[in-house]
């Protein structure tokens, strides 16, 4: 569609971000990288995971910071704005009944026969530079930092988000919240937009999904605060389960009373851009299947088209954008 075609179409609430050719894009670089697992990962413990206690800004050299990462993918247009690479850390608290990288977590540590990597900042820079011109051919392009829960690592986000920015590219978080002060005080001045996985609006909903406590909702909860005070861009992204077998009650998410409390949230933080509604998918069923971990949602069916436009027009009655 050509941009005077564009300009001739109506407004509406919902819209979707499409990346942008600059000429003729560079050769697509490999998509996944597969990291081989280290030995002794499961009796090293999480120790790992917090990374270096020092803040990165007061090291000389943050690129020699270090975390522990599970996976990349060096070619997303699904995770921000553009083309971008997305770097999954390893390590969640929470157990999500759709998680589909469950192997990242603290609940298949002993079990995972892909415990991740440790890598330095400096690496993952070298995979930014290596195809600087593929993401820099796409408005925003740059670099997510996904998990598992990327918060876990916080000075490990924050050298890799401080380095990202030094080699002009923007960086985004994926995160489903977690820590306090500390850790956002530290990650979020060098975070261009946020990505808040917030599984539910309603509480006993939200137990149910991640497999928490109220402490971790009122995280999520308290964590959109911070965001919605420092004014930092950020998506709502939302898991949206239809199934209406009565095994599923727990689980569903497209009642009325869920989506207002979504758009609620949304509507009292002026931080908040929009809502994605991402429909809810079985990739990460054979992963539990392998672990040897039970799978909640054996069964259920993902939302048709008719569920998923009558979830972005309920939103969009409320009076809020939705991303797609």
């Amino acid at each position: 569609m050509r941009d005077d075609d564009e300009k001739a179409q109506p407004k509406s609430p919902t819209f979707c971000f499409a990346t942008k050719r600059r000429g003729a894009f560079p050769p697509r670089p490999r998509p996944i990288v597969f990291l081989p697992p280290e030995r002794n990962y499961a009796a090293r413990g999480l120790g790992l995971l917090g990374g270096d206690p020092a803040s990165a800004a007061d090291i000389e050299d943050c690129g020699a910071v270090t975390g522990r990462v599970h996976s990349i993918d060096t070619f997303t247009a699904v995770d921000g704005h553009g083309i971008r690479c997305i770097v999954f850390l390893q390590g969640c608290e929470k157990r999500c009944a759709f998680c589909c990288n469950v192997d990242s977590t603290h609940a298949a540590l002993a079990k995972t026969p892909n415990p991740g990597r440790t890598m330095s900042v400096n690496d993952i820079v070298e995979i930014l530079k290596r195809n600087r011109k593929y993401y820099a051919s796409s408005e925003g392009g740059g670099l997510t930092l996904s998990g598992g829960e990327c918060l876990l690592q916080p000075a490990f986000v924050e050298a890799v988000a401080i380095k990202t920015h030094e080699i002009g590219f923007s960086g985004a978080i994926d995160t489903a919240a977690s820590g306090d002060a500390e850790t956002w005080n530290r990650v979020l001045p060098h975070v261009d937009v946020v990505l808040l996985c917030v599984k539910s609006s309603n509480l006993e909903k939200y137990k149910a999904i991640t497999g928490t406590t109220e402490r971790e909702y009122e995280t999520m909860r308290a964590f959109l605060k911070e965001l919605n005070r420092r004014r930092v861009k950020t998506w709502l992204r939302f898991v949206l389960m239809s199934d209406p077998d009565s095994r599923f009650v727990d689980f569903r998410t497209n009642d009325e009373n869920e989506l207002r409390g979504l758009a609620e949230l949304a509507k009292t933080h002026e931080c908040v851009e929009g809502i994605e509604l991402l429909p809810y998918h079985r990739f990460g069923e054979f992963k539990f299947s392998e672990l040897g971990l039970e799978y909640k949602l054996e069964g259920m069916r993902t939302p048709d088209a008719e569920e998923i436009h009558a979830a972005q027009t309920f939103l969009q009655s409320q009076g809020v954008t939705v991303i797609c």
